[in-house]
């Protein structure tokens, strides 16, 4: 079976949200829908900061650490 790529299912992202944030789906569902929309924005951007970061650090790492193989 194919995994798909792009786009989680609503139900997962909502549960994600949820888990990130600490509420409930209930909780979640009484926030305003443009609130929830650009609070995903959000985080997304926040998690790609991150990401990139992430990797930047990795790769200053593993450049020092052929350096000092040498």
């Amino acid at each position: 079976m194919a995994v798909k790529r792009g786009r989680a299912e609503p139900l997962l992202e909502d549960v994600a949200l949820c888990a990130r944030m600490g509420w409930t789906l209930t909780q979640l569902r009484r926030q305003p829908a443009r609130f929830v929309e650009l609070l995903r924005a959000y985080l997304g951007a926040v998690d790609d900061a991150q990401s990139r970061e992430r990797r930047r650090v990795e790769e200053e790492f593993e450049s020092r650490l052929r350096r000092l193989r040498v």
